[in-house]
């Protein structure tokens, strides 16, 4: 097993850790389930909403997908759609996650041939503390949070509304400390989102525990948590902008040759996968030094049917492009997975000195070593 700092030094392992297939393939799985998943949502509310709707939309956006929150003036279930499938992503998300952050402490470990489908084994017999952790910690503020507003509606009852808020006000003082408590929880929560699937892998804990460990990271190293992510945010701002240009000078790389001795053709299925993604290759084209060796040149944008190779060439150019995209994506939650799983490794050494890169099996529970009487012969 390689030498650990347990200190900052141990981040910058996180640029080898994750630039793994294994991990890059189980977001890059992730994404694409996360992201049919939300099309087909949004396309089958456009359907049922009916009229014109979803050829508007199609026209406009295409395969783009479109955030809920942004100002496409959509129906309500459009936008219930959306939402349904920003959760769904995010669900997705934190198993793909969980799976990539154990095979990251197996590695860190020394096991290097851990599969994915051992992580994938793993992930069926833990899901619920992943799930369990995010809802515990809602429904912990969603409690708090009711007693404020029950206090507040019972207020605005008839006759006995004023007398109940005056009496109410003489616990200001535990209310102050009521709002200080949902405020840690708001702070707990949002570090849970970058560190409850490594709890789960690292650990194998339950709801409970993984809660606890989010508490306790918040309330004894904060501070060295939030450098610590910086330091993390640096490595991603550095290193996933390297992959994606390598990812975009494959591309060029494979497509110049038909760009030279097929521009016309090549321009009019650049602008039909242009259309499909919603102008979103017109976009990139404008980018500084993208677009230098002009194989995202777009022709005139014909929505007419094409020939049947132009627009199967189109289709298999804006899959690939989809692709792309996908893996810039999961290289970034690649990076995310490996580096929390690294922090929260560092953080635990620190909190407790549990030093969680010692093997150990998260099904056996070590019973206490008492001293036994010698059996009578």
């Amino acid at each position: 097993m390689e030498k650990r700092y347990f200190d900052f030094r141990d981040i910058f392992q996180v640029i080898r850790y994750g630039f793994s297939g294994r991990k890059i393939a189980v977001h890059f799985i992730g994404l694409v389930i996360a992201y049919l998943i939300y099309e087909l949502l949004v396309y089958l509310s456009l359907f049922v909403e009916g009229g014109t709707t979803a050829q508007d939309f199609w026209n406009t956006y295409a395969l783009l997908p479109v955030p809920p929150f942004s100002n496409a003036e959509l129906a309500q279930i459009t936008e219930i759609a959306m939402w349904i499938g920003v959760i769904n992503f995010a669900w997705i998300f934190f198993l793909s996650s969980t799976v990539a952050s154990k095979i990251t402490i197996e590695q860190l470990r020394g096991d290097f041939f851990f599969t994915v489908g051992d992580a994938v084994t793993f992930l069926k017999a833990h899901w619920k503390s992943v799930l369990g952790a995010f809802i515990g910690l809602l429904l912990i503020q969603i409690f708090l949070a009711l007693i404020p507003l029950g206090i507040a509606g019972i207020g605005k009852l008839p006759v006995i509304g004023k007398p109940f808020l005056m009496v109410a006000s003489l616990f200001m003082p535990i209310g102050f400390f009521l709002g200080l408590l949902m405020a840690l929880i708001a702070v707990v929560f949002c570090v849970s989102l970058l560190f409850v699937p490594a709890v789960v892998a690292t650990t194998g804990a339950d709801t409970f525990e993984t809660i606890y460990q989010q508490f306790a990271i918040v309330w004894n190293k904060p501070w060295l948590t939030v450098c610590y992510e910086v330091m993390l945010f640096l490595i991603k701002l550095i290193f996933v902008p390297i992959w994606a240009f390598f990812c975009l000078a494959g591309f060029s790389i494979i497509a110049l040759p038909m760009s030279f001795l097929h521009t016309g053709q090549m321009e009019h299925i650049t602008a039909c996968a242009n259309l499909w993604l919603g102008g979103a290759i017109e976009k990139l084209a404008m980018l500084p030094y993208v677009n230098n060796l002009g194989v995202f040149n777009i022709g005139i944008a014909m929505k007419e049917p094409s020939a049947f190779t132009t627009t199967g060439t189109a289709i298999f150019l804006t899959i690939t492009l989809l692709m792309g995209a996908g893996l810039v994506v999961a290289y970034l939650f690649s990076i995310a997975s490996a580096g929390n799983t690294m922090i929260y490794t560092i953080l635990r050494k620190k909190i407790d000195g549990h030093n969680l890169l010692e093997p150990f099996n998260e099904n056996v529970i070590e019973a206490p070593n008492v001293a036994r009487e010698p059996e009578p012969q």
